[in-house]
């Protein structure tokens, strides 16, 4: 006697097969083409009550007229106004610094007989001694004009960078001009032992001597640069 088999098969097989013996519905989409003409924009009726006014937009009430576009003309120019505003600002500051523009013209560097390098400068303070020098370099900045004067005081090499415009400086001159005038604009090599002046002591008590002879009084502003306590010296 035959025995039957049971085939044990999985329920997924079993869909794939009936899935194949079935016949399948095929998806189909329909196309319907509505031709849509133009929408045609009825007016409103004329003498609308005010009270459905609230019921119509915004646009086609007619209390709302056509907006105007506000045109704001354009704000001056900052640049046309003042092109160069830093000249501006050092021209107004040159103004309270140096009202007479004396000290300007000094150290202007076109003047031909100005203060340059290698020049020996006295300058006095409102408040403490006064230092002089041979300047080692001059910068040109306008109101932040400075020069650095180089002296020996005690047989120390002392150097003072001095602002020209600072409201503490009282007054600034050239004691001697340069003998030959150097081809750089920064004499640094002055700090070196064999190119240094020294101290030009002597130079400046020369010069307020010729000064106070010229001008018929005692010479000023010169002290001794030995110390703090060096007095005035007289013609």
């Amino acid at each position: 006697m035959a025995q039957t088999t049971l085939f044990r098969t999985p329920t997924c097989c079993w869909r794939s097969f009936v899935r194949s013996v079935l016949p399948q519905t095929q998806h189909t989409r329909s196309h319907v083409s509505v031709h849509v003409g133009r929408v045609e924009k009825l007016d409103l009726p004329p003498g609308v009550p005010q009270q459905f006014w609230s019921q119509l937009p915004k646009r086609l009430r007619p209390d709302q007229g056509k907006r105007k576009i506000i045109i704001h003309e354009h704000p001056p120019s900052e640049h046309e106004a003042c092109k160069e505003p830093e000249k501006a600002i050092h021209a107004e500051q040159m103004k309270l610094l140096d009202p007479t523009g004396a000290r300007a013209r000094l150290f202007d560097p076109k003047n031909p007989d100005g203060a340059k390098a290698g020049d020996i400068i006295m300058a006095t303070f409102k408040t403490g001694e006064p230092f002089s020098g041979v300047a080692l370099s001059i910068k040109w900045r306008g109101p932040h004009t400075s020069v650095l004067l180089r002296n020996q005081v005690t047989r120390v090499g002392t150097e003072m960078d001095i602002k020209v415009f600072s409201p503490l400086v009282q007054s600034m001159e050239v004691a001697q001009k340069a003998t030959k005038r150097p081809r750089r604009a920064r004499l640094f090599y002055l700090r070196q032992p064999k190119h240094d002046v020294g101290s030009v002591q002597k130079t400046v008590d020369q010069y307020l001597r010729q000064r106070a002879m010229l001008t018929g009084g005692k010479p000023q502003g010169g002290r001794k640069a030995g110390g703090p306590r060096g007095g005035r010296r007289g013609a």
